[in-house]
């Protein structure tokens, strides 16, 4: 069956054509869910709540563009509406600097350990970063999604990229003192 057809057919209230689509997406989706959480429970939630929003919304997909692109951006809404509603605090926000933050030691990890470091990331920090560097939305965008404002995102976002550089040099300067 066609995903247009797929789609038809769950507007129409059918049930298998409803999970098939859950099926065929639910991989990636919980990919994106679990950037921004810290665990596999709560990233399954989010899994959830976005396949409620996206069956409600679908009579709003026209078929024009990206349907993948339509859902990751209903799966980050609704991940970033969760951790808003739940008033998660974040950590100091301090004003933004102008110094840059060189992280050239990105290029040398591997896709699990940069992983690794974002994880450790203070929530705040690491919503701005995934939402900002990973996902591709503007600090404004991220500031109206987290009901924050566009400073605050970028301000989070320099501190975030701050904290993974402070991170990585000492994981590699511990790295070295082994080996020495």
């Amino acid at each position: 069956m066609t995903q247009d057809k797929l789609i038809r057919a769950c507007l129409e209230g059918n049930q298998k054509a409803c999970r098939d689509l859950y099926d065929l997406h639910k991989g990636w989706l919980y990919a994106i869910c679990l950037r921004y959480h810290q665990n596999s429970h709560d990233a399954e939630d989010s899994l959830q709540e976005s396949f409620i929003l996206i069956y409600r919304k679908l009579d709003t997909f026209k078929g024009e563009g990206d349907f993948r692109g339509w859902m990751r951006k209903i799966a980050v809404n609704c991940i970033l509406s969760s951790f808003r509603k739940h008033k998660l605090k974040t950590e100091g926000f301090t004003p933004l600097k102008q110094e840059a933050v060189d992280l050239s030691l990105l290029h040398e990890l591997d896709a699990n350990e940069l992983r690794f470091f974002i994880q450790q990331l203070s929530p705040g920090r690491k919503q701005v970063f995934i939402a900002h560097a990973i996902d591709g939305y503007t600090h404004k965008e991220i500031g109206e999604m987290l009901n924050i404002s566009e400073g605050t995102s970028k301000s989070q976002f320099f501190d975030a990229r701050k904290e993974l550089k402070k991170s990585i040099e000492k994981s590699n300067n511990i790295a070295n003192k082994d080996f020495v």
